[in-house]
């Protein structure tokens, strides 16, 4: 549950990280990374390097 410490770390609610289903926790996690200067590859469905 890496990825529902990350949320709370970008300011999400404890609660509200912990309840989100996996595909919603990906959508916000994808969100927080690209925000951060991240891109995200959905066909391969890992972070690109660079």
């Amino acid at each position: 549950m890496i990825d529902c410490l990350y949320l709370v770390r970008n300011g999400v609610p404890f609660d509200v990280a912990f309840a989100l289903d996996a595909a919603e926790r990906l959508a916000f996690v994808v969100a927080f990374g690209e925000l951060d200067g991240g891109s995200y590859d959905f066909a391969a469905r890992r972070w690109r390097d660079g």
